[in-house]
């Protein structure tokens, strides 16, 4: 694995609460049990970001209804960090919520917890033996990604999509939503191409870069699919810095987390499409996931949290403004159907 994102990562991302966050918490109900944890330590892989920065606050804000404590360590993307960091909690938590550093090497941290009798949550990636796990369908999400744009994004002469994949594939999950889109664009419009496929480690400046050398040498793209939205503004960034017409190419985006993704869908430019994922309602899931697995409740292996292709026409059902924020409607999104069986994993 790479360590440069972790070497060069801009500073942490500032997530602003919209002043009704604590209320739409309030309109989920707690779990109901007969024990509960005092305190729960979450093994992040990489706060800087701003899906992470959402879920640190909101899972704080979740457990804080319970009355429980959350303990936040960082391991900036390194599993050997990481390992080191869960025998140093183990035994201080009465739960641990993990987001793998990477796809391979975090089964110590299961064994490490197991040993210390403490149990995990397991979030966005999956590790072998861990008891459960919130995250989405990452193949299937792109997938319904890829359809819309398949279905909505077409070259006026006829000729085939060229898409630019921006991914990060040491995390199994961002190749699963690359394999997905192609595969859904693909499924309406066969002869769509991928120009390249770029590592953008996660990190703006450096999608940016890679994405602006890539296109100086290979053209331009009409489509420039990311599997975060941050990475899909750098990508696009260096889409413009190549000397193409950013009103030539849609950015199909994953996430849509921070309000600056929001706005800049709402105004209708190139981020046409974004899968969101719903950080503040995957927070909440890993918050509710620990209560029930400290209590001994049956928890599903894998907790499908909902998923959908966000446009500007249908942005504000879930993320409608109040007070002129945008705020999570998680009754509305807690609706949105979810996958038994996710396709690829």
């Amino acid at each position: 694995m790479s360590n440069t994102a972790a070497e060069s990562h801009p500073p942490a991302a500032q997530y602003n609460p919209p002043p009704g966050l604590d209320a739409a918490l309030d309109a989920v109900p707690l779990v109901a049990s007969s024990k509960k944890p005092l305190t729960i330590g979450y093994l992040t892989n990489y706060s800087f970001h701003i899906w992470y920065q959402i879920v640190i606050e909101v899972m704080k804000r979740r457990a804080a209804q319970y009355g429980i404590e959350i303990e936040v360590v960082d391991a900036e993307l390194s599993v050997e960090r990481q390992i080191k960091q869960a025998r140093e909690m183990a035994s201080k938590v009465d739960v641990i919520v993990l987001t793998p550093a990477n796809t391979d090497g975090l089964e110590p941290v299961l064994a490490i917890a197991a040993e210390a009798g403490t149990p995990v949550v397991v979030e966005a990636n999956p590790v072998e033996g861990m008891s459960t796990m919130v995250a989405i369908c990452d193949y299937d999400a792109g997938f319904e990604l890829g359809e819309w744009v398949g279905n909505n994004v077409r070259n006026a002469d006829g000729s085939p999509l060229r898409i630019l994949d921006v991914g990060l594939p040491w995390l199994r999950p961002c190749l699963l939503r690359s394999e997905g889109f192609v595969d859904g664009v693909r499924s309406i419009q066969p002869d769509a191409i991928v120009t390249a496929s770029i590592n953008g480690e996660a990190t703006p400046a450096i999608a940016k870069k890679i994405a602006a050398e890539t296109l100086k040498e290979k053209g331009a793209v009409d489509v420039i699919f990311a599997m975060d939205d941050e990475t899909a503004q750098g990508a696009y960034q260096g889409f413009l810095e190549a000397g193409f017409d950013g009103d030539k190419v849609t950015v199909a985006g994953f996430g849509l987390s921070g309000d600056h993704e929001k706005d800049w869908m709402m105004r209708r430019e190139a981020l046409k499409v974004s899968q969101a994922m719903f950080p503040e309602y995957v927070a909440l899931r890993c918050v509710d996931g620990a209560v029930r697995l400290f209590d001994g409740q049956p928890v599903s292996t894998r907790d499908v949290t909902p998923t959908v292709s966000m446009t500007a026409d249908n942005l504000e059902k879930f993320y409608p403004k109040k007070d002129g924020v945008w705020t999570p409607d998680l009754a509305a999104i807690s609706e949105l159907k979810t996958k038994k069986e996710c396709t690829k994993v």
